[in-house]
This record gives structure tokens, sequence and C-alpha cells, in this order.
């Protein structure tokens, strides 16, 4: 957490902070279907700012939903991924924050 935090803080917030879900959908759809490292970064990144909102607004449905994806998108770029149904989830991701 801290390093995420401090990663933030360096520099990558303010590009990553403007993003909504509508954002993040394609760049997650991307990592899943492809695994690249780079997208899936990209994605890991804007989730988390898009999570750290959810727990400030105590959304905390929405929050666990993109814990959920972190997740997936951590194990996509690993190359450990659950393949089509992480990428069947992400309607499921997107159905249950529709306010951040």
């Amino acid at each position: 957490m801290f390093l995420v935090t401090l990663v933030l803080l360096l520099g990558l917030a303010p590009r990553v902070a403007a993003q909504s879900m509508v954002g993040i959908e394609q760049l997650a759809r991307q990592c899943l279907l492809s695994g690249h490292q780079a997208s899936c970064s990209h994605a890991l990144r804007q989730a988390e700012v898009l999570q750290q909102r959810a727990a400030e607004r105590q959304a905390f449905p929405c929050q666990t939903l993109l814990l959920g994806l972190q997740a997936d998108l951590i194990m996509e770029r690993d190359g450990q991924g659950r393949g089509p149904m992480a990428i069947d989830d992400l309607s499921d991701i997107f159905k249950g924050c529709p306010r951040l």
C-alpha cells in the first residue's frame, strides 16, 4: 500500500486520477485479452485510484469489486490470468460501481 501511495504521489496521480469507470473499462479489457504488461500496469494504476475513491466514498461493495479487478489485472500481467472468466466479470464490476 505504501508503495502504491508513493508512486501516485511521485507523479502518476494527475494522469490517472481523472479517469472514471468508463476510462478503465477499455484498458482492463485490453489487459485481460492480451496480457500485455504495459496495458495491465496502466489499468492497475487506474483501478487503484478508483478503488481508493470508492473507499473514500464508503462505497464498499464497489471497492470490493475493484479489488477483485486489481487481482485479475495482476494475475494477467504475471501470466496467471483467469482468461474468459475475468473478462465475463467486467460487466458486473462496472454495473456495481455506477457513480464512481
